[in-house]
């Protein structure tokens, strides 16, 4: 593949690719073929980077150029040395490489100018009333005790809540009675605490089992808001850490959730096979494929193993986009706040069965008509 860069800056790039490959190798246990990487080298037969390993790989890649690589371009490479052209066709011919990461992109300074410049321009509304500004100076400070004495009475009823099931649903044997008995556990807090929780699309929820729920996430509060809602079997997939969380720990064992390591590539790899295990199984499964989440809105970039499991076993996708759990429960805050949460269920995404010989493009397929679809009915739009 041609590229109009300069040999430096191609030097550059091929140095950073190789970097990245070699610290991927070496999480897998492979040192010593770490060590021996070379341009020329085969990325299946050379390194033994298999499916998910190239998707773990152009995940790094796309973190350490800040660029999204031409999936297409990276699903036909063959070596080291395809990669390095599919990255430097994808920078601009004036030399620039990439930025490094705490600078902002020309593009979103300008975008930011630009919007700076609008605001400025905006015409301002200005109340004739009399007294108009003032009543609302005088609104703003009432709001905010009102807010803090209901995020106090919520947290207290979440505490009281939490130990009382906790305790009940350590006694019961496990399974569907105690998912049964948590979900109508916490529609009593969620009552209490004045909160209405809602779901649209309610018939998609068992009309395709077993499938794979695939959700944004935006606080704690969207499992409690799952659970709540969902009638259907269906195993979370959660971090490792929620294993040591006092309490989360009994219900995750009790009602038979998942979990993996995050951090570690062959624990990934593991969940993606636990995923296909239990979809064969008949047993539906829910990911929440940002993997995280943050206090600012919009839907991030989403992990690939939920949609490798979907390719691998034929099962569909049926995405699941949260409303007003951020506002309930910002990250960063702790106490929290009035609101209504909605869960808007979708009509369900089926793989290609005759994708055979192309199932990274429908990996990735899927991907993109999930997120778009989450970002969509969440109102909250896509984050690069």
């Amino acid at each position: 593949m041609a590229t109009l860069l300069p040999q430096s800056d191609r030097s550059a790039i091929e140095t950073q690719v190789l970097r990245v490959i070699r610290d991927l190798l070496r999480e897998l246990g492979n040192s010593k073929l770490a060590e021996a990487v070379r341009p020329t080298a085969t990325l299946d037969r050379d390194l033994g980077l298999g499916s998910i390993e190239r998707v773990e790989l152009l995940l790094r890649l796309d973190r350490t150029f800040q660029v999204t690589l031409p999936e297409g371009a990276f699903a036909e490479a063959r070596t080291v040395e395809d990669i390095v052209s599919a990255l430097a066709a994808a920078f601009p011919d004036d030399g620039a490489v990439f930025a490094p990461r705490s600078e902002v992109p020309p593009a979103a300074k300008s975008s930011a100018g630009e919007i700076q410049r609008h605001a400025e321009a905006r015409p301002q509304t200005l109340s004739m009333e009399p007294g108009a500004a003032g009543t609302e100076e005088g609104v703003r400070p009432l709001r905010r005790i009102w807010e803090a004495l209901y995020g106090v009475y919520a947290a207290a009823v979440f505490f009281i809540w939490l130990v009382l099931t906790w305790l009940i649903v350590l006694l019961m044997p496990g399974g569907p009675a105690a998912a049964r008995l948590t979900s109508a556990a916490i529609r009593t807090y969620f009552e209490l605490v004045g909160c209405r929780i809602g779901m649209e699309g309610h018939e998609h929820l068992a009309a395709h089992s077993p499938c794979i729920f695939v959700s944004n996430h935006t606080s704690y509060s969207d499992v409690l808001a799952v659970m709540a809602l969902f009638d259907t079997n269906y195993h979370f997939v959660a971090k490792s850490e929620i294993e040591h969380m006092p309490f989360i720990c009994t219900f995750l064992r009790k009602l038979g959730h998942f979990s993996f390591d995050r951090n570690k590539l062959r624990a990934r790899s593991r969940q993606a096979e636990r995923m296909e295990q239990a979809l064969l199984r008949g047993e539906s499964i829910f990911v929440f494929a940002e993997g995280t989440f943050t206090a600012q809105p919009g839907v991030r970039p989403f992990q690939l193993g939920a949609f490798r499991a979907a390719v691998k076993t034929g099962r569909p996708i049926v995405a699941i986009a949260l409303q007003g759990a951020r506002q309930f429960l910002r990250d960063g805050t702790f106490l929290p706040k009035p609101a209504q949460i909605k869960v808007i269920v979708s009509p369900a995404l089926y793989p290609d069965l005759d994708s055979a010989g192309r199932e990274w493009a429908e990996v990735l397929r899927l991907r993109d008509e999930t997120r778009q679809t989450i970002a969509r009915d969440s109102g909250e739009g896509l984050i690069p």
